[in-house]
């Protein structure tokens, strides 16, 4: 299996641009399910692993979160961080800027409440994935809430269908789904955390899975 380098996914991602948010067919009721299980309204700062377009950063931002939360999104794509900015430019207390959520995270131990990926931690390896985990729970504040959400294996026999086509795109033009491929999120969770809520759902034949885990 050959997963994208650097280079490549800024490329794919600067070209796919905005036509990101057309993926909410799919994507949005699983990330209903995870804003669902991260109890926003407790959060005094927010972190985002792949902000893309930000227009999941807006309504956490602006519908979820208390008024005052201070909100950081990174990406690789300049394009994706611009149109972030663009979004939130009303926003005082959001910042988006570029950088690789695989690097080192631009922040101190134990001073975010909150931090959440989605469908970016499936454009990486498992051993990325782990070490994303790792310094997350470095930043997360005692207690803090990460929550991901990514494609997965299917389980009922439509959306193993899909998911195996899903496999083989990936396998043989990884850029024509944008990198992402299914995987089994839970399993690249170490320890250091709680799982406090995990489950599968299937949108339009796509399934998804969402993670929700708490820092020890």
């Amino acid at each position: 299996m050959r997963l994208l380098e650097r280079d490549e996914i800024v490329s794919l991602y600067n070209r796919f641009g905005a036509k990101q948010d057309t993926q909410g067919w799919y994507e949005d009721e699983p990330l209903s399910e995870m804003k669902r299980q991260m109890a926003f309204d407790t959060a005094d700062s927010v972190l985002e692993l792949g902000m893309g377009t930000g227009r999941l950063a807006h309504e956490v931002v602006t519908e979820l979160t208390p008024r005052g939360t201070r909100y950081l999104g990174l990406d690789l794509s300049p394009v994706m961080v611009n149109l972030g900015r663009n979004r939130l430019r009303q926003c005082d207390e959001a910042f988006a800027v570029v950088g690789d959520v695989r690097a080192p995270l631009p922040l101190r131990d134990n001073c975010v409440s909150h931090v959440y990926a989605a469908y970016v931690l499936d454009i990486f390896s498992e051993d990325e994935i782990r070490a994303v985990y790792e310094e997350v729970r470095r930043v997360l504040k005692p207690g803090g809430l990460f929550g991901a959400v990514s494609l997965t294996g299917g389980y009922t026999p439509l959306s193993r269908l899909t998911s195996s086509l899903w496999s083989t795109v990936h396998r043989l033009r990884p850029q024509a789904v944008g990198g992402c491929r299914p995987l089994e999120l839970l399993a690249c969770v170490p320890d250091g955390f709680d799982v406090a809520h995990a489950c599968k759902k299937v949108a339009g034949g796509i399934p998804s899975e969402v993670i929700v885990s708490r820092k020890q």
